[in-house]
């Protein structure tokens, strides 16, 4: 592989992760703000609540969810099994 088809294939590399990223910085702005189960407040700009709280995306719907909601919804799991 000579230098001028590295280079081609890092190019094209580079812009598909540019879309992506794109794609999921335009999802961000749709993410709730609150928990989707319990209706509690979440603040974007608290880092901790960043941190722990759960995002889900499935076909461009954004759904977020608290750390006791998601805590809940694996004890259930876990005694069903």
């Amino acid at each position: 592989m000579n230098r001028k088809q590295r280079r081609a294939i890092k190019k094209h590399i580079g812009q598909d992760a540019q879309e992506k990223m794109a794609g999921q910085v335009a999802l961000f702005g749709k993410l709730p703000e609150m928990c989707n189960v319990c209706q509690k407040e979440f603040d974007k700009k608290d880092k901790d609540m960043v941190n722990s709280w759960s995002v889900v995306v499935k076909q461009e719907v954004v759904r977020l969810f608290c750390p006791e909601c998601v805590n809940k919804a694996k004890e259930i799991i876990d005694a069903s099994q």
